[in-house]
């Protein structure tokens, strides 16, 4: 059991560090994973500083400490982990694909089984670390805790190879969580009229790939989005020079049975929000069920370059479109 009390802290202790990061990244510090996690909480915003205090002190506790709070730790390492696991469960069984908003922007993953598989594979990380230290501090007597074991000359080879022998681990889980959001493919539509939607506000019926005097760009979205509402926070600081260049539509697709008529989230000034009816829209674009997703399309009602899968990429394909505006001869 030696063999964990290096690799494994070192293991969770990023990961929660990542978390951490990745959640002070965002526009809302990581409150709407809770919405997309259907997780009911009062106060959001509260609750998702206090649990980016946790993974920071669980995170450090992992590294620093030694001995009985060594082990509590990694107790609470196994709490964290497992109760993401759980609930991650539960919004997968109530049909939930959304980003789950665990890492805010760094590793964005869909709730699914692939997700789960994540979730499962940290957990049993955690497991093995608790268990470990437990076994080897109260039943053998031995000094855990990395400043412990590093400390000690007849440790120092051990400690370098097990901690070799965690990155085909972090490589592994870091896979794992890229895969989960897959970029789709990007494929001109075929067929005129299959991109029509509805705008809620007027009641007008748009297809937004027929040919028109302006290029749009179109944006996916979904309630209880984390990646949605960092992508829009950065489409709204520059919504209105982003207007004298092109129409922008923010669409959230309506299923049967759905009620939802208005934005889950705040738009841009000067942008439509539509309804895409059954999903057609997205089906013709091969968006896919991952939000957030941009399109550009032109005004011949083309596609125009691949899709801008994510907050950071949708950012990305904002400031280019800006940037060649600024550079287009007057």
């Amino acid at each position: 059991m030696m063999v964990f009390l290096v690799p494994l802290p070192v293991l969770l202790a990023v990961v929660f560090a990542l978390s951490v990061i990745g959640k002070l990244r965002a526009a809302d510090r990581g409150s709407a994973a809770f919405d997309a996690l259907r997780i009911p909480v009062r106060h959001p915003d509260a609750a998702a500083k206090a649990l980016i205090a946790f993974e920071t002190v669980v995170a450090l506790g992992l590294v620093v400490t030694s001995g009985i709070v060594y082990v509590a730790f990694t107790l609470a390492a196994v709490a964290l982990t497992a109760g993401l696991l759980i609930v991650v469960v539960r919004a997968h069984r109530l049909g939930v694909t959304d980003d789950c908003g665990c890492f805010g922007d760094l590793l964005p993953a869909r709730i699914g089984p692939r997700l789960i598989v994540r979730n499962v594979a940290l957990t049993v990380s955690a497991l093995a670390a608790f268990g470990a230290a437990f076994f080897m501090w109260g039943i053998a007597g031995v000094r855990v805790g990395l400043p412990d074991i590093l400390a000690y000359e007849p440790w120092a080879e051990v400690a370098l190879w097990t901690l070799a022998g965690s990155l085909p681990i972090a490589v592994t889980t870091w896979s794992i969580a890229r895969a989960a959001v897959p970029a789709a493919p990007a494929s001109p539509p075929d067929a005129r009229g299959a991109g029509a939607v509805v705008l809620p506000a007027s009641g007008e019926v748009l297809d937004l790939l027929a040919a028109g005097a302006r290029a749009r760009i179109v944006v996916f979205v979904s309630p209880g989005c984390h990646a949605c509402e960092t992508a829009l926070s950065s489409i709204r600081a520059v919504h209105e020079p982003l207007d004298s260049v092109v129409d922008l539509f923010i669409v959230q697709r309506a299923v049967s049975g759905s009620t939802g008529i208005e934005s889950a989230h705040a738009l841009p000034r000067t942008a439509r929000f539509a309804l895409d009816i059954g999903g057609s829209l997205g089906a013709q674009l091969d968006i896919g069920v991952g939000t957030p997703v941009a399109a550009l399309i032109g005004t011949d009602g083309f596609q125009a370059g691949p899709l801008a899968v994510g907050s950071e990429e949708i950012a990305q394909l904002v400031a280019s479109i800006l940037a060649l505006a600024e550079a287009a001869p007057s």
